[in-house]
């Protein structure tokens, strides 16, 4: 818990430069792209095989594990929500996962859409955001891909405070990491035509990524409509092509 504290405060305060939270610099970018290409690596031999297999599961089953990684996040989003002094979207999560972990059969089905409840999603990188924290420079994290600073120690606080490690604290390790590692799959999958027509046609698929990400995490809606916005870049980046 010490090293959770400590990693906590360092990433916290790593963030607070001068430069404005309308852009990320990227001051690391020699040993980020030394992570990328790890990274990428792991996508093309284990990843993307994995998500091929999973895509060939029947939607309505694709759907249902979908609605249920959205619900396992809701309690994450009910406490952010409401740290950002957004009290209505908080009480549209708590809403949803009430709903949905009932009615909805623990989340497969969301209930809570056809009620016009719909998904708000968000992270304690946009609580630190609310709260004056600067942007911090970009980093690729192994595994976890681009992130800057601010969003990093995010990230770690959501991991820490999940409700779910606590409900799986006493099962195998494989059991624990299940959900994260389902997610990172179905995301995967979710975007995989996306992912691949980028790699196989961006000059700098470094670049690429790195743009896509700015472009989400600023984003007017919190991670409301990234599929759209990745496939708008990715359209953007052929007329580009096309036009050279």
């Amino acid at each position: 818990m010490k090293k959770v504290a400590y990693i906590f405060i360092l990433l916290l305060f790593t963030p607070i430069y001068s430069y404005a939270d309308s852009e990320i610099i990227d001051p690391y970018e020699k040993s980020n792209r030394i992570i990328h290409n790890f990274n990428d690596k792991v996508d093309v031999l284990i990843l993307r095989p994995v998500s091929v297999g999973y895509s060939i599961l029947p939607n309505p089953l694709e759907e249902g594990i979908s609605n249920l990684l959205q619900n396992i996040s809701e309690p994450i989003n009910f406490t952010n929500f409401f740290f950002q002094g957004e009290i209505e979207k908080a009480f549209k999560s708590i809403s949803r996962f009430l709903i949905n972990s009932t009615i909805g059969l623990v989340g497969l089905i969301d209930v809570a859409d056809k009620m016009n409840l719909e998904k708000n999603n968000t992270d304690f990188g946009f609580t630190l955001k609310s709260w004056g924290v600067k942007e911090g420079p970009y980093l690729v994290v192994p595994f976890f891909g681009p992130r800057s600073t601010r969003h990093l120690t995010g990230s770690i606080i959501d991991m820490v405070t999940n409700p779910l490690n606590y409900i799986l604290k006493d099962e195998d390790s494989a059991i624990r990491i299940s959900p994260s590692l389902l997610y990172a799959v179905s995301a995967r999958s979710g975007n995989m035509e996306t992912i691949d027509n980028l790699r196989e046609t961006s000059i700098d698929y470094y670049s690429s990524l790195k743009s896509i990400y700015i472009q989400n995490r600023f984003s007017e809606e919190i991670n409301e409509g990234n599929d759209d916005m990745i496939d708008d870049f990715f359209q953007s980046l052929e007329e580009e092509n096309i036009n050279e």
